[in-house]
C-alpha cells in the first residue's frame, strides 16, 4: 500500500504580503500538535478556519446542511514559533498577523 504523510502543509503570500498556511492532518483518529518556525517574519498570531467532521467521508446534504462547517481557528506565536493543534481528519487555513 501507499503511505501518506500524516501532516502536509503549503504556504503562500498574497498580494498584500500576508502569509497564508494550509495544513492537513489526514490521521482519522489522532489530533496533531505541530510547531512552525517563522523565519524572517515577526508574526504575533494566526487566525483562520478549520474543517473537520465525524467521518472522513462526511458531506453536507439538503437534509443535513451543517455536517461539515468551518470553525474559527487561532494560535499565538512565541519566540519566532507558532504551535498549532490540528484536529483529526482536518484541513486548516490560517493567515499570519504581524
Amino acid at each position: 500500500g501507499i503511505t501518506l504523510p500524516r501532516i502536509d502543509a503549503i504556504a503562500a503570500k498574497d498580494k498584500a504580503g500576508k502569509l497564508w498556511l494550509a495544513i492537513t492532518n489526514v490521521d482519522p483518529n489522532q489530533s496533531a500538535e505541530i510547531e512552525v518556525t517563522l523565519a524572517g517574519m515577526n508574526a504575533k498570531s494566526a487566525a483562520g478556519e478549520t474543517l473537520s467532521a465525524s467521518k472522513v467521508d462526511s458531506v453536507n446534504t439538503f437534509d443535513a446542511p451543517n455536517t461539515v462547517v468551518p470553525k474559527p481557528f487561532s494560535a499565538k506565536a512565541q519566540d519566532g514559533k507558532l504551535t498549532l493543534k490540528l484536529e483529526p481528519k482536518s484541513v486548516t487555513a490560517i493567515a499570519l498577523e504581524q
